[in-house]
């Protein structure tokens, strides 16, 4: 009789941008039926909510990827449920507030505070919302057509500001955690630091910029680590 192995799925959390399998082109082009890419089902990202979609999106135990504002989701899931996750990737992880009073990430607050700060103000529009996130992400304004630019504006007015999210500096303590960034932005590097001191593994890409997923060195290094944490 052929042995029956039960079924491991991964979880892919997207960021800020786009969700679900057009947030992973290489992963989902793999088509494999055990990875389970998260969808944005509300008007804008919640991680105190979103935890919890993606602990029962596991089905057992599993494994979460997470990118960007998407890492601040998989590590409150890791929290609220670590015998639930086998191993945790994050890649360029906007959790800012395990690296509180580091020089980049205070240095980040500080430019984007003021930007959160006018989030719910009428008079402020989707456009220059943006425009103002850009100049404080230190990145030209994306241009955008009217009606996208008001739809981007507003997802983003509505998501918490990521330092605002308490997290446990210890989660690598909970679940074997990798963090992956690029070379480009040395606030997810801070991040990536402060985890790494915690027990976290850390691999740098060189000029992967802030989408490593998007690279097969990166595929590799899920594969690999996940081959590590499958019992």
């Amino acid at each position: 009789m052929p042995i029956h192995r039960p079924t491991v799925r991964t979880v892919f959390v997207h960021g800020r941008g786009r969700s679900g399998a057009r947030a992973w082109p290489l992963l989902a082009a793999q088509e494999n039926p055990d990875h389970v890419f998260l969808e944005r089902t509300c008007p804008a990202d919640q991680p105190e909510r979103d935890a919890d979609r993606v602990i029962d999106a596991l089905c057992g135990r599993g494994h979460v990827v997470a990118h960007s504002y998407g890492a601040i989701t998989a590590m409150l899931a890791a929290q609220r449920r670590p015998d639930r996750l086998r191993s945790l990737v994050l890649i360029e992880p906007a959790c800012f507030d395990v690296a509180r009073g580091g020089r980049y990430v205070e240095r980040h607050i500080s430019a984007l505070a003021p930007v959160f700060a006018v989030a719910d103000d009428p008079q402020v529009g989707g456009r220059e919302f943006l425009e103002r996130f850009a100049a404080g992400m230190g990145t030209p304004a994306p241009e955008l057509d009217p009606e996208t630019c008001d739809e981007v504006a507003a997802r983003m007015r509505a998501t918490p500001a990521p330092w605002e999210i308490s997290l446990r500096t210890d989660t690598p303590s909970l679940v074997p955690t990798l963090v992956i960034t690029g070379d480009r932005w040395p606030v997810y590097a801070e991040v990536a630091s402060a985890l790494a001191a915690r027990g976290a593994e850390r691999l740098v890409l060189s000029g992967a910029g802030h989408r490593p997923q998007d690279t097969e060195e990166t595929l590799t290094a899920i594969r690999r680590f996940q081959g590590e944490h499958s019992d």
